[in-house]
């Protein structure tokens, strides 16, 4: 059944035109930890939850979904129906727990909540008796202290045949605690190679070139390929880097970056600036503090912990973009300066 015939939730980091982890497949450069999951279930020894490290893009959550729907179809049920019901959110026996929508607005909210893990408890009581139950909790980076502590309380005690299936992309965003209930499956960075197999197979009217230059720039991220191919990725990346290199900030030069990124049909483009933007910052800081200025380390550092409260904020209240991105560089200049 081809990913194009499934018709998945919405999610918060949902890219226009392809399909979403729930909706992929195949899983790509992870086959090793996947058979460790399918090795834990043949065997008799499914441990209760599994902690999928590594950096974000790599198809993590895409590896959730696809042991979820290995594990639902193991009791006999017709692995295409399980297949389809996944992709839609709709399999009783799988819950899916990432950032919600927001209350207002037409973003989504900043953070999972303890309410969306409150799902939990209610999901595993009205499946009592059903087969193994499957909640995917994705990232768990993303959720608040009162959400994470009501997680760990599961964990502690966790309901008969259950699996929690936990996508992690930065460990020191982590309850230890968490940690040290689950196993850890710890995945890689992708080959150039299977990032550039994928892309040829979903967008089949890129060019060869097109698409080895996406897969070279990837740093080993599915997501991050996607998005140099159908974002303008190697331009937008270029602008971002002439524009932080500048030592005072070039106005005209950003707003014509602000224009570009939020023209119509651009959205992709708009999340390749947000990626760039954060890593050209967390480099500099990185630099500042390789070089001994841990004042200036430190202040990069608080701006960038700021801004990604508000990036987060605005996505979720629909705030204007182009405002967005002139405040980030007017903070950014007075973080430099102080």
């Amino acid at each position: 059944m081809p990913d194009a015939e499934l018709v998945a939730q919405q999610r918060h980091d949902d890219m226009d035109g392809i399909p979403p982890p729930a909706a992929q497949l195949d899983v790509v450069g992870h086959e090793a930890a996947f058979g460790a999951l399918t090795q834990a279930l043949d065997g008799g020894r499914m441990h209760h939850a599994w902690l999928l490290q590594g950096p974000q893009g790599i198809g993590k959550a895409t590896l959730a979904f696809a042991f979820a729907r290995t594990l639902l179809a193991s009791t006999g049920e017709d692995p295409v129906a399980v297949a389809r019901q996944v992709a839609q959110g709709s399999h009783p026996r799988l819950i899916h727990l990432s950032r919600p929508l927001a209350d207002r607005g037409s973003g989504f909210k900043t953070q999972i909540t303890v309410d969306e893990t409150r799902r939990l408890m209610h999901f595993f009581h009205t499946t009592a008796g059903l087969g193994w139950r499957v909640a995917i909790v994705d990232p768990a980076d993303d959720m608040n202290r009162n959400a994470a502590n009501a997680l760990l309380k599961i964990l502690e005690e966790p309901p008969a045949r259950s699996l929690f299936l936990i996508v992690n992309h930065m460990p020191g965003r982590l309850l230890p605690t968490i940690r040290s209930r689950c196993r850890v499956l710890r995945l890689g960075e992708l080959q150039a190679s299977d990032i550039a197999a994928r892309l040829r197979q979903d967008v089949p009217d890129a060019s060869d070139d097109e698409i080895a230059q996406a897969s070279a720039q990837a740093m080993g991220s599915m997501r991050t390929g996607f998005q140099n191919l159908i974002g303008g990725g190697g331009e937008v990346n270029a602008q971002v880097r002439r524009l932080f290199a500048l030592s005072t900030p070039d106005w005209a030069g950003i707003q014509a970056l602000a224009d570009a990124v939020t023209a119509k049909g651009r959205e992709a483009s708009y999340g390749v600036m947000v990626r760039d933007l954060f890593r050209a910052l967390g480099a500099e800081s990185e630099a500042a503090l390789a070089a001994g200025n841990l004042g200036a380390a430190e202040r990069l550092a608080a701006f960038w912990q700021s801004e990604d409260a508000r990036w987060r904020e605005g996505e979720a209240y629909n705030l204007d973009r182009k405002q967005m991105l002139l405040t980030f560089f007017t903070g950014l200049s007075a973080a430099r300066n102080d």
